[in-house]
């Protein structure tokens, strides 16, 4: 089943600029361009990297 933040990033912030949290400290956050959200995975693009993030560690995103 496909999660609701899965389905939400990929209608709504594909393509922004945003922020993930999935931790609990600054150092538990990334942040970059929506390049795709499929299957459980969030893939996010900064400065030529990729990080390919589980949708369900994600507690909170916004964008910047």
């Amino acid at each position: 089943m496909r999660s609701m933040l899965d389905k939400f990033v990929s209608e709504h912030l594909y393509d922004k600029t945003i922020e993930v949290y999935f931790g609990s400290g600054k150092a538990d956050t990334l942040k970059g361009k929506v390049v795709g959200s499929a299957d459980g995975v969030l893939v996010l693009e900064n400065n030529g990297r990729r990080d390919y993030i589980n949708v369900n560690k994600v507690l909170a995103a916004w964008e910047v």
